[in-house]
């Protein structure tokens, strides 16, 4: 075990069972915190568990449905009898729906509102307390797509809760610095999780995919699409960056700058 490692800190990170939420957890594990996940599947929250005990870490699990409107508070009273202190909040459960102005709904724009604004402030409320016993900090997950469109692929609504997000990640760490809290948020690319594969790559015809990875050697300057660990390894800096605060870290390969 590394000198820097302790084995006192505790992070949350919700929807930790697969995808960015599991690398992030993965990390931070490998860091040296012990962590709470929490997300709606018990198997596979059971499963993740297992995985991340390697690192000879404490894995407490959550199973809890984040769209539900009592959730955060619900989610806050279980980590609270786990633990007084929160080292790291990872705001990383969301969803998106992507339509045009025309067909988007108000139970598509609502449910978003929920789990991308609402479900993050909540949990940063109900869990201050123990944030500010460790001088913790959060840690939102956001998106590109607060600041850049894609022609052809109406997002006002889905864009809408991530620049949102980015101004509540602003907001906050003005409101607890002083406090001694860090609030910061990472704006990721397109990363190839195993949703971005099944969900996107797979239906694909060769055709299609030859295009789909044409544009992305056009639209990423590094040529590639994200990776979870490129993420994670972000979320380990912000998660120990201690004069780091306010901050929307674009990790995108360049896309943004484009």
């Amino acid at each position: 075990m590394s000198e820097h490692r302790t084995t006192s800190r505790f992070a949350v990170v919700t929807g930790g069972s697969e995808g960015l939420g599991l690398a992030i957890a993965d990390a931070l594990a490998h860091d040296g915190a012990n962590l709470i996940l929490v997300a709606r599947t018990r198997d596979k929250l059971d499963i993740t568990a297992r995985e991340l005990g390697r690192h000879g870490t404490i894995v407490h699990t959550v199973s809890a449905d984040l769209s539900a409107p009592e959730a955060p508070a619900q989610i806050a009273a279980r980590i609270r009898n786990l633990t007084d202190r929160v080292d790291t909040l990872v705001n990383n459960a969301g969803t998106a729906h992507f339509a045009s102005l025309a067909d988007t709904t108000v139970d598509e724009m609502n449910t978003m509102w929920h789990l991308n604004v609402q479900v993050p402030l909540l949990l940063s409320q109900q869990l201050l307390p123990a944030l500010l016993n460790a001088r913790g900090s959060i840690i939102n997950i956001s998106s590109y797509w607060a600041r850049k469109m894609a022609a052809g692929r109406h997002s006002a609504a889905y864009s809408a809760t991530r620049g949102a997000l980015n101004s509540l990640t602003r907001a906050l760490a003005s409101e607890l610095g002083p406090q001694g809290v860090r609030v910061n948020a990472i704006a990721p690319g397109a990363v190839r999780t195993p949703k971005y594969q099944h969900s996107y790559l797979a239906p694909m015809t060769t055709e299609q995919r030859t295009a789909h990875d044409e544009h992305i050697e056009h639209s990423y300057p590094l040529g590639r699409l994200g990776t979870a660990e490129d993420i994670a390894t972000a979320a380990t800096y912000l998660a120990s960056a201690q004069w780091t605060t306010g901050t929307i870290l674009a990790v995108d390969g360049g896309l943004t700058i484009r």
